[in-house]
Formats: C-alpha cells, structure tokens, sequence
C-alpha cells in the first residue's frame, strides 16, 4: 500500500491537496479490501500500520486498542508495532509480545497523556519535552511525536502513536488522515462488540437463566458488527441500502428504518435523498422537529411519552430511535428507526441497547458518506465544478472494460478556447476564471445524457461521446462551438473555441493515445481557421475481441 509523502508547510499546493487525498483514498480502499478478503487479522494491523506510516512520512509508530484494568486506569494494547528492535532484550521482548500485544500502562507519558485526557498530543523535540517519561537504554532516538486518539463517538477506544517525521508534526493532521483513521476506529470497535458478543456467550452458558437473552444478544451484536462491515466495504449507497435492510429484518420484523441525508439546498431539513428503498421516498423530517438533529446525540423517543420526545416520532406504541450520522467534524444525515413491538420486559433498558447497537451502524453510514464525499472531492476540478483528469481516466477505462455485445467504439473529444491567453493577458486571470466557468456551464448544457464532460487544466476540456460514430461526434463538435460562441460576458467580445475528436475502440489502445491524437486535430482545426471540429478516424478495433 503506497502513498504520497504528506504534504505539508507553506509551499503545499492544490494539487499536492489533491494527490494526498486521492493517496488517502486509495489507502483506505486498500484497507476495506483486505478486510473482506482476509477480515481484521494481524496482518490487516500490521498493513493499516504501515500505511499510516507512510502516509505520514514517519519513521515508525505502533497502533493499539485501549483497554481498562479493574481500577478503571486505562492502558493500551498494542494490535501493530513497528519492528525497531535494538538489542537482544528488546528481541526478546518483542518475540514474547508479538502475537498478544504489547501493554503500556504509563499514563506519565507523552502516549499516556492520550490514553488519559483523549487528547492528540505533538511533540516537536521529545527528548526535552517536561512530559516525557524516558526510552528504555538503546532506543533510538525520538526527534518528534504525535498521539492521535481513536474514539467511538465520545469514547476512546484506541490510539496511533506515530514518530520522527522530518518535518515534524501538526494536530492537522489528525484531519488528514481522518479517512483512514476511522476505518481503523470502526474496525477497533467491530473488535470490542466481537468480544462483547464471546463474553456474552460464555456469561449465557453460566447464567442458565439468561441464556435466551443473551443468545438473542450475541445474534444482534453479530448482525449489527456484519452490517458495520458491509457498509463500510459498500461500494455505494444502494449496498450499504441492502445491508441495513437486511440488519432491520435481522433485528425485529417490526422495525421499520429509514436514512436522511443533509440536502445541501436546505440545511434546515434532512432528506430521504439516496435511500428510496428503505422508507418513504422524499420524506424529510425538520431539525427543529427532531432532538438528536438539535443536540448531535442518539435520542430514544419511547410510547406515551410526548415530553422530550422528537416532535416527529409516534407518540402511541412506537419506540422510535434517531441517531445522526455523523464523524468528528461533519454531519451528513439522520438513521431513524422505529419498533412497534418492543420485547417483553423493561422496554427503556431494551431501547437503550438498540440505541447503543444503532450508533455503530450510524457511524459506518457516515464513514460512507465522508468516503464519497472525499471521493467527489478528489474527483473534481476545484473552479468549474467539472469532473478532472482522473475522473476521465476512470470513465474511460469503466467504458472499457464493459463486457456487452452490443458496446460500440466512442468518442473522445479535446476542446479548448481560441485565443484564451489573450483574455487574460486583457481581462485579467478572474475574468479568465469567469470564461472557463461559463464554457463549463456551455458544454454540460450542450451534451446527451450519455456523454461526460471533464476539464483536463488550463482552457483544455475532453468530451467522452456516446458514440464514435463520425457524424455524430461531427454534430456534437458543432453544437459545443456554438454554445460557447454563445457566451456572453461583461467585457467580452467575441468567444470561440476549437475541437478535434477520434473514436476510440478496442485492442491495443490507451487513453493516451486516444488524447495524443485528438490533440493533433484539434490543433489542425485551429490551423484551419479556428471555431470548427476536425474529426478522425477509429483507433482500436470496433467490437470486443
């Protein structure tokens, strides 16, 4: 798992933004596939580790799950540790500790200050730090620190200790590297409900009595920790849908669940937006309507009680749970569930477990949200809003790698404006800005459904068409040049752009070379007076092999 160097310090670009995040991504889509070829072995740590490492620019670091000793006191277990070994002792000691983990107890400490307060802590010069607690004799050097807390919702539930990063550290980064880091949360905690569920299984064989309860226990814990890690693998909302669905039925046959996500054109309401099957489609629920939208916390509205229940929840005979989806910094939605039937006994002691259960699926639902966010992110040019380079290079190879006997060779159009340095030179580089922002607007309004419009940089866009078919790149060409001739702009004359296109097949052909080529036309069409199309041939075969 490679990645990018962190990019830090005054000289960090938007495009060092933007291949940090792309290499935060790709890390985090590493880790889930590992996760569901493998599951949270060791070598899932050692590899989640390693990644966070390099990520960093660090030297080495260790990665443990926080415990608590019968005092309450907390200490860490290591799941992963870098190998630094110094000497025969320390062999030894790792050699011994390797399979269960090493435990540190020194909460006197600059990891101790993390295990005791939660807190990231950074150190830029360890070894004078008045927080210190010493190496062992023979370890090498610290030139610098940072302790970053893994929590579950409000409870720390393990740390990443990282050390001697070049160019130090910022509690920045904690951010940063938020993807991954609450992949490994969510994986620390699907750990501590698994053995929730062992211990209960063992406490059910002792108790007689509570054996059916407890068993009932184990089967949702185990429902809920198999629902966390479909949803976190989903590839996309329709499979986290499935998941939750399939993890309501799990639960009780009289569950009934929806999620809401934020609408980015009203802040004030939530929105059934992306999971039509679970539900009521478009239904929405007010945030003044709804106490866990107001406060960010899980709220258990339970029958017959209308003081300090949601305004939105039933107020006859069901128990209805609200819990927000959200990470340390962003809300994305609401999960909203509601039974009608709640099992016999103190039914505020059962609510209050299922509230518990539901926060774990609320946070893989927003590590879901927060992954496609950063993915769009990743994916898009930052001034037109247009898909980039990357994006393009997926398109093209989805496109592909279809398996269809009915596919046929498309189109790849390059498409830039005429004399775009000499606005600029005239108009100014915000006035530059507004042209390229308007052409965007242009080209997504002049192509069909099943074209895709990205910029490449500078004035350069690409049209992937449809169809390679030469008369209708000819007529879709023709029909961009005149949305941007179309443009009208305060101080602008007259605007024209130029376009050359090749369909692109099958065989022994790349993007690359599909671009190469256009670019040739496009620059033929501007040798040819500019404001026109020049189409070319088909590269490639025209049918899968």
């Amino acid at each position: 798992m490679s990645s990018n160097a962190y990019p830090s310090g005054p000289g960090r670009t938007a495009e060092d933004e933007r291949d940090w995040l792309l290499s935060v991504l790709r890390v985090q889509a590493d880790l889930q596939d590992l996760y569901i070829r493998h599951g949270a072995d060791r070598s899932w740590w050692d590899a989640a580790l390693r990644s966070l490492i390099a990520l960093s620019g660090s030297a080495f670091g260790f990665l443990g799950r926080v415990y608590r000793d019968p005092d309450d006191r907390p200490f860490l277990q290591t799941l992963a540790i870098t190998d630094i070994v110094w000497n025969e002792w320390s062999r030894q000691l790792f050699d011994e500790y390797a399979v269960d983990g090493l435990k540190f107890r020194k909460l006197d400490s600059l990891f101790g200050i993390t295990l005791a307060t939660g807190d990231v802590v950074v150190s830029d010069d360890p070894a004078r730090d008045p927080r210190r607690c010493g190496l062992p004799p023979g370890h090498p050097p610290l030139t610098g620190y940072i302790g970053l807390p893994l929590k579950d919702g409000e409870t720390l539930i393990g740390m990443l200790g990282l050390a001697n990063c070049p160019g130090g550290y910022s509690p920045a980064l904690e951010e940063d590297l938020r993807p991954v880091l609450s992949v490994v949360g969510q994986m620390i905690a699907r750990d501590i409900a698994e053995r929730r569920a062992a211990e209960a299984v063992e406490t059910a064989a002792d108790l007689g009595s509570a054996v059916e309860d407890l068993t009932r226990r184990e089967r949702e814990d185990a429902a809920i920790a198999a629902a966390v890690g479909r949803i976190i693998a989903a590839p996309a909302t329709a499979d986290a849908a499935d998941a939750l669905r399939d993890l309501v039925a799990e639960l009780s046959p009289d569950m009934e669940a929806i999620v809401l996500l934020e609408d980015p054109k009203d802040p004030a309401v939530v929105r059934n937006l992306h999971f039509d099957a679970l539900g009521t489609p478009g239904a929405q629920i007010s945030r003044e309507d709804c106490v866990a939208l107001q406060s960010g916390r899980t709220h258990v509205s339970l029958p017959g009680l209308r003081l300090g229940a949601c305004a939105h929840a039933d107020p006859t005979d069901a128990v209805t749970t609200c819990t927000p989806l959200a990470t340390v910094t962003d809300e994305y939605g609401l999960l909203v569930t509601r039974v009608r039937e709640m099992s016999a006994g103190d039914v505020a002691a059962h609510a209050a477990h299922l509230a518990e259960d539901l926060e774990r699926v609320a946070g893989a639902l927003a590590q879901l949200a927060l992954r496609q966010e950063l993915t769009s992110r990743a994916l898009r040019d930052d001034l037109t809003g247009l898909p980039n380079r990357a994006a393009v290079l997926q398109a093209v190879k989805r496109r592909l790698s279809r398996i269809d006997a009915a596919a046929r060779p498309f189109g790849i159009m390059i498409l830039d404006i005429d004399d775009f340095k000499g606005v600029n030179d005239r108009l100014g580089h915000a006035a530059g800005d507004d042209v390229l922002i308007a052409t965007a607007f242009a080209l997504q309004d002049a192509v069909r459904d099943d074209d895709f419009v990205a910029r490449l940089g500078g004035d350069e866009f690409v049209v992937v068409l449809g169809s390679g078919a030469p008369d209708i790149m000819r007529s879709a060409g023709e029909r961009l040049i005149v949305e941007v001739a179309q443009i009208d702009l305060p101080g602008l004359s007259a605007l024209s752009a130029s376009a050359g296109a090749v369909a692109m097949g099958w065989g022994d052909v790349t993007w690359e070379d599909a671009y190469q080529a256009a670019d040739v036309l496009l620059y033929e069409a501007k040798g040819a007076g500019k404001a026109q199309v020049v189409i070319g041939g088909l590269l490639g075969t025209p049918a899968q092999a």
